[in-house]
């Protein structure tokens, strides 16, 4: 199911460039935060939705979390900045 948007993830969607767009949003709607889910999610490489996501930490906009093997993404409930 997936959740709805708050104005928060929206005013921070509208400022971020065109690629962070669709991986950003989907792990926000996604409950599991693994990249290859956002991959299936979109339709994009999973190589591509990881790097994404690493740019997208990197801007302050979501943490992530070592779990086994596994590198777990969680979008950040404050605004962060770009």
């Amino acid at each position: 199911m997936l959740k709805p948007l708050p104005r928060e993830i929206l005013e921070i969607d509208v400022e971020l460039p065109d690629p962070l767009r669709q991986v950003y949003i989907t792990l926000y709607r996604l409950s599991e935060p693994y990249s290859f889910k956002v991959s299936e999610a979109t339709g994009k490489a999973r190589a591509y939705v990881s790097m994404r996501l690493n740019q997208i930490e990197t801007m302050g906009l979501v943490k992530s979390l070592k779990e086994g093997r596994f590198k777990l993404f969680y979008v950040e409930q404050e605004k962060g900045k770009i």
